[in-house]
Formats: structure tokens, C-alpha cells, sequence
């Protein structure tokens, strides 16, 4: 069999390609979504609408056969198509082609007049999934909508994370003749009514450099400890954030450890804990003072305060209430592979953190930092030393990638 998946653009018989035409054209099936059987029907008589299990399934059981398949995906091959699944999922005797097609992105970027060389590419169809972290970090981010995140759920999003001010640009029905493009703030959006597969790009003018170094200064101090400036940048940097990583904070004090792990997971979310209810104000006055809006906090004791959080990929733990063991337990229940951080000053915090790593078979690491800072005196500078501080990086053995 023969397998040629070719982009049939955003919808319009005007947009598909002389090769996407005859491919259809020649193939002895033609298989498809209902969206596109219509305009398909017009160029053969051998459309069939059919999912996506469904597709692989059909060319996987009829592989043998003498056969050209032609697959006609929405938009293009390359865009989170179909196509990238049919040539993982189908049998490897198939001989598979991909014919590309016009993108929804490349389409709704022409209407609305825009370059997308930097634009940040997120699907959120069918996806549990924010948009917040993207549009933290991004002058435009270009999303693929539908499912339970249509474009007004998405515009809800932004304004519960703060985002107010972005500009949000939404098509439906491109190049369709009841197209429809709007333009506007969260507000306005989140009071309309968009279909599914609808196309979205907002724009941020104040996105923030996710690969700046957060300094004491950023962050308002109030009553809560902060993690000092070095002792911070250590710790985020032994637990190895990636950007699509869940990351716990517990104990978040002032937020500066729980900003600094934001900046890192700037393709997911920091979920931070915190007993006291005027450290939570804080950290929020922190988010807004720094832009840094992919954080969820909770004010709740750990770990009973994660159970609703998803399972965490890298944990920090800077305040415990004397349930280190608990919380750490928890987490691996959850997640085996996770890793943790924890900050300790005083020797009797130092020595339970050691004990309960080694109760629960952790594999450490253990650095002791101990800072001095210039100080100006007269003419002179002398180095002032800071109390040491012991950075205690702990997983379950072997379960380093």
C-alpha cells in the first residue's frame, strides 16, 4: 500500500495545492475529517470521513493490498498533523509520502499581517494545557485551540493569571466565507463564543527574559524569609528545571525561590505552598511586581496542600513544619523519578534532612555555601560572611536520566 497524507490547508478548495489535488485526485481512497469531506467530494467520489484510530487501523489491516491511500489532513503536514502519527503507528510496509499544505499558521499570520520567524507555536486542541507560561515568556505565541480550551476559556486564563493587558487576535473559519477574525484584551474575549479549532496569537509587549537572573532587589521582603540572592541561584540550578517540568515549592516564603523556578519551567507551571496567609499576599505582590505569572499558590500545609497539585517533577522544600519525611514520601508516591532540593541553616535541620533522605533511600548530594558579600567601608571594601547554608539535592537511586 501506498500512504500519501497531503495538507489540505485551512478549508477552502482555494487554498489547496495543485500536488495536494492530485493526490486526492489519483488515490483509490481518500479518507478524512468531516470538516473537509465536502470540499473533497467536489475533486473525487471516494472520500470517506474516518478518525484518526480509525485511519491507522484501516491502513494497517489493508497493508498488502495494491493500493494508494491518500490521507487529507487540515492545514499542514508538518503543524500537529495526523501525519506525524501515521508515521509512527502504521506498519513499516506501508510506503509512506507526506505532500505539504498551507498552515493555519501561515494563513491567519498573512490576515492579520504579521511575521511569525519568533512566534511561539503551542497546540492546546484537546489539551489540558495553559497558555499562561508561553505568554509569560513571549512577545506572540500562536495557539491551535479546540476541545475543553476553546478561545474564550483560554482569554479566562490569561485574566485569572493577571494578563490583562496582551492583545489577543482570534480566527475561526479561515478563508471560509463566514470567517471571522477579533481582536481585543481578556476581557472582551472571555465574553464571547468562539467554535472549535479556532486559531488564536496573543501578543505580549511585556513578556519577561526567562533567562535573567532574579536579584534581592526585585522581590518586596515584608515579613517572610527570603532565600538570599546565591543560595537561591544554587539551589534552582541543582535541581536541573527543565521547561516543561512541574515543580513544587514548599514553604514559599516571599516567592524568590518559587519566581526563580518559574523562570526555568517556562513551558509549565510552579505550584507553591504556603502556610502563612500574609506570605501568600506576598508571593502574589512578588508575581505581579516581577511579570512572572506561571505560578499557583495555595495557602495550605504540606503535604496534605499537594494532593491537588499534578505529580511533581522537581520539588524545592525551604519551610517543612516538621513533615519533611511526609511530604517527601508524598511526592514519590506520585512521581518516583522526582527530585528534590532542600535548604537547611541550623545543624538540627541539617541532620533530620540527612536522616530522612537516608530513611527513604535517596541518593544525595550535599554542598555547604558559604557567601561573603563586599561592604563598603570609608575607602575600603571588606567581605562580610553570611551564615552557611547547606544545599541537600536527594532522588531515588538509579532514577537519574
Amino acid at each position: 500500500m501506498k500512504v500519501i497524507v497531503a495538507g489540505a490547508g485551512p478549508g477552502t478548495e482555494d487554498l489547496y495545492t495543485k500536488q495536494m489535488k492530485e493526490a486526492v485526485e489519483k488515490a483509490d481512497l481518500v479518507l478524512t475529517a468531516r470538516r473537509l469531506y465536502g470540499p473533497l467530494s467536489a475533486l473525487t467520489d471516494k472520500v470517506q470521513v474516518m478518525g484518526v484510530s480509525d485511519t491507522i487501523s484501516y491502513i494497517n489491516s489493508h497493508i498488502e493490498e495494491d493500493m494508494t491511500v491518500c490521507v487529507a489532513a487540515s492545514g499542514d503536514t508538518g503543524f500537529y498533523s495526523i501525519a506525524s502519527t501515521i508515521l509512527k503507528q502504521v506498519r513499516p510496509e506501508a510506503l509512506v509520502e507526506f505532500v505539504c499544505g498551507i498552515s493555519s499558521v501561515s494563513c491567519f499570520m498573512a490576515k492579520l499581517k504579521m511575521g511569525y520567524e519568533e512566534i511561539k507555536l503551542v497546540s492546546l486542541h484537546g489539551r489540558d494545557k495553559s497558555i499562561v507560561p508561553y505568554v509569560c515568556y513571549n512577545e506572540k505565541v500562536f495557539a491551535l485551540t479546540g476541545g475543553a480550551l476553546r478561545v474564550q476559556d483560554i482569554a479566562k486564563q490569561l485574566l485569572e493569571a493577571g494578563l490583562t493587558e496582551v492583545t489577543l487576535y482570534a480566527g475561526q473559519n479561515l478563508s471560509l466565507e463566514d470567517e471571522r477574525i477579533i481582536t481585543g484584551r481578556p476581557a472582551d474575549l472571555a465574553e464571547m463564543t468562539f467554535d472549535d479549532l479556532a486559531v488564536l496569537v496573543v501578543e505580549n509587549k511585556n513578556y519577561v527574559n526567562r533567562y535573567k537572573t532574579l536579584k534581592d532587589s526585585d522581590f518586596i521582603r515584608g515579613k517572610s524569609p527570603m532565600t538570599k540572592e546565591a543560595i537561591r541561584n544554587l539551589s534552582v540550578a541543582a535541581l536541573e528545571i527543565a521547561p516543561s517540568d512541574v515543580v513544587y515549592d514548599v514553604g514559599a516564603g516571599t516567592g524568590s525561590v518559587t519566581c526563580a523556578m518559574a523562570l526555568k519551567a517556562c513551558e509549565s507551571t510552579v505550584y507553591a505552598v504556603e502556610k502563612e496567609d500574609y506570605a501568600i499576599e506576598l508571593v502574589r505582590e512578588n508575581m505581579a511586581k516581577t511579570g512572572i505569572r506561571n505560578i499557583v499558590v495555595k495557602e495550605a500545609l504540606a503535604p496534605e496542600g499537594l494532593s491537588q497539585f499534578p505529580p511533581a517533577d522537581k520539588v524545592f522544600i525551604g519551610g517543612t513544619t516538621g513533615n519533611l519525611k511526609e511530604i517527601i514520601s508524598a511526592v514519590l508516591e506520585r512521581n518516583r523519578e522526582a527530585v528534590f532540593v532542600i535548604t537547611a541553616v541550623t545543624l538540627e535541620t541539617i541532620s533530620r534532612a540527612i536522616d530522612v533522605c537516608k530513611e527513604l533511600a535517596l541518593d544525595t548530594e550535599i554542598t555547604c555555601a558559604g557567601i561573603s558579600s563586599a561592604q563598603k567601608l570609608g575607602g575600603y571594601h571588606l567581605m562580610k560572611a553570611e551564615n552557611p547554608v547547606y544545599i541537600i539535592k536527594g532522588r531515588k537511586h538509579g532514577e537519574e536520566k
